[in-house]
């Protein structure tokens, strides 16, 4: 089963026509994703991962419930 995760964006790469490579912060762990489906997603905003893509903006007090609800620590606070 994929579970889809909120986290923050921590470093955003140089993006090409099919790739927008950034590191995000995941409950304390950082993973790579591809911002290629939110482009204008930016450093510091919270985001849905799943299977390696952000897939959706999210506001950090959705962002807050999403990762209690998980049973995530709250990312960006």
């Amino acid at each position: 089963m994929c579970v889809a995760v909120p986290a923050r964006i921590v470093w955003i790469g140089e993006a090409s026509p099919a790739s927008i490579p950034a590191r995000v912060d995941v409950a304390g762990r950082e993973q790579p994703v591809d911002l290629v489906l939110v482009p204008a997603a930016a450093l510091g905003e919270h985001v849905v991962v799943h299977s390696g893509y952000a897939v959706r903006r999210l506001s950090p007090s959705d962002a807050a419930a999403a990762s209690r609800m998980l049973g995530l620590t709250a990312t960006g606070e």
